[in-house]
């Protein structure tokens, strides 16, 4: 038996893996048998890319076969049927390849369906679509094959793979697949991950690592499916590392990855990696008229970022007429700017820069570019490619709302109430509180009304026409509560900006302001 090593993307595998295992189970107890004497000797799933699957077909006579015409199939719908001329020798193999991607660009020889890895059966039929033989195929573990010891026999075991060649139950050394590694920098830890089977069982892969005088054997953590995998640490830019990894069967026999390890291991340098953006938080991807939008940006890089650098656009200009925006920081890892508010209607295109102090630059969105061509959907020279926000007009709250406060009036404080919706609000026995609690409170008289679009005016102070209550201008807690002890409105001192006069942007709307004058009983500008 021949043990291969082969390599493998892992995100691939992944999704072959998971398309495999989904397909449909036929059950079939009336298609005739066949009195040929050919068997399915070897059936292969879930091998791993870029191996499809595959079944053999076996002869255990002694003269050659034609199977011209003859066909295998996991359903008779995706049945395969083998070109004229094929032949069979005497003791002689033939392998179907199973993969539906082949099949499209190559039906002759390739059969359009896959075998499943959670276990089918899979059919081998004459000329005439008689049944010859039928090999329910129990799930199998990633890289074996379930197979016919000796070729031909009658007992099926898990066995290492043998495509067109006689099968065995010797011991052979494990299947090892494994990445050769090529690009790790020095911003990030890197995953790298194997998959190791034998159809006796994998004891343990480790992998061997050797970065300067750090030298260590490590045992890969098996995440199931045959896969085990290994973080590297981040490691200096301009260092070589050394590995190789070693997969152990359960009797003790060995593959190694490269194949010529332990003597002469693989290696790679670790590259002086591009900036790493670690988040970017707008304060609002909805701003209304005239509101800033501030970004938060969180950047990495092991040479340290020199320079964080937003750039924007409005409404269709092209990227020449971009606005640069230069980042503040106090500790080079948090960098924050603003875009100033901007009308209603608005269309606002941006995007963010970050460069090292190596002078590599990296783009948010993620730019990607090939042999000097951008392949990416953003390119920071399209404005049109740019993510964008759009300035909107806010929606009324249309209810009742506390619209205006000043804690800082001449001759008293007041809060001003605002009936945003289109019908008279009876508001006898409401209630209006501070942060000091349900001690002090003001309580609306019976008979109060607000018309709609109208306002009312709750004054405190000294001689105040609703007495002395009281409101902080340090900020605090203002709540509004119905009859039913319901909150209906509340300004909250977590938003409150710390200054005597906060009003609505506009009279009923969610925003809150610092406005320039107050407008007691009135219109908020």
């Amino acid at each position: 038996m021949k043990t291969k090593i082969f390599l493998s993307v892992l995100s691939s595998l992944l999704i072959f893996l998971s398309s495999c295992v989904k397909d449909d189970v036929y059950v079939n107890d009336t298609t005739p048998v066949s009195d040929i004497k050919l068997v399915i000797n070897e059936v292969a799933s879930n091998n791993g890319d870029p191996n499809p699957d595959w079944m053999e077909i076996y002869n255990p006579g002694d003269a050659e076969v034609d199977i011209s015409g003859f066909g295998v199939y996991d359903k008779p719908a995706a049945i395969y049927t083998i070109p004229a001329g094929t032949k069979i020798a005497a003791k002689g193999y033939f392998v179907i390849v199973c993969d539906v991607a082949l099949a499209g660009s190559d039906a002759v020889h390739y059969a359009a369906f896959g075998i499943s890895s959670g276990g089918e059966s899979v059919f081998l039929v004459d000329a005439t679509t008689a049944i010859i033989d039928q090999v329910d195929v129990p799930a199998m573990p990633l890289g074996i094959s379930y197979a016919r010891i000796p070729d031909g026999g009658d007992v099926f075991s898990n066995a290492n793979t043998t495509q067109g060649e006689p099968n065995s139950n010797t011991d052979e050394p494990p299947l090892l697949i494994a990445n050769s590694i090529t690009v790790v920098d020095d911003n990030s830890g890197f995953e790298y991950t194997v998959t190791a089977s034998d159809a006796g069982g994998i004891r343990d892969v480790k992998i061997y690592t050797e970065a300067g005088t750090d030298i260590k054997i490590t045992e890969m953590a098996p995440i199931g499916g045959g896969l085990y995998t290994y973080k590297f640490p981040v490691i200096e830019a301009g260092t070589t590392v050394k590995y190789y990894v070693v997969a152990t069967d359960e009797t003790g026999k060995k593959t190694y990855f490269p194949s010529t390890a332990p003597e002469t291991n693989a290696s790679f340098v670790v590259a002086n990696g591009s900036p790493v953006f670690e988040s970017v938080v707008l304060s609002n991807e909805n701003p209304s008229d005239g509101e800033a939008v501030n970004f938060t940006v969180k950047a990495y890089d092991k040479t340290g970022i020199m320079e964080v650098r937003l750039y924007y656009t409005l409404n269709d200009a092209l990227s020449a007429t971009k606005v640069i925006v230069i980042l503040t920081t106090t500790d080079h890892l948090t960098f924050t700017g603003t875009i100033p508010g901007q009308p209603d209607l608005t269309k606002i295109s941006y995007y963010l820069r970050a460069e090292d102090n190596s002078a590599l630059r990296t783009y948010f969105p993620t730019e990607t570019v090939v042999d000097d061509v951008v392949t990416s959907a953003f390119n920071h020279d399209v404005a049109s490619t740019w993510p964008f926000i759009n300035v909107a007009p806010l929606v009324p709250l249309n209810q009742l709302v506390i619209n205006e406060i000043q804690a800082s009036g001449s001759p008293w404080d007041f809060v001003e109430l605002y009936n945003s919706t289109n019908a008279t609000i009876d508001i006898s026995g409401f209630r209006i509180y501070d942060s000091g609690g349900l001690g002090v409170a003001y309580t609306i008289p019976a008979g109060t009304s607000i018309a709609a679009g109208g306002f009312y005016l709750m004054e405190t102070g000294s001689g105040s026409p609703q007495g002395q209550w009281g409101i902080s201008s340090s900020a605090e807690d203002i709540t509004l509560i119905n009859t039913s002890d319901v909150i209906v409105d509340q300004l909250l001192k977590i938003n409150w900006p710390g200054v005597p006069l906060v009003a609505r942007k506009k009279d009923g709307l969610p925003k809150w302001i610092v406005p320039s004058a107050e407008s007691k009983g009135t219109a908020n500008p």
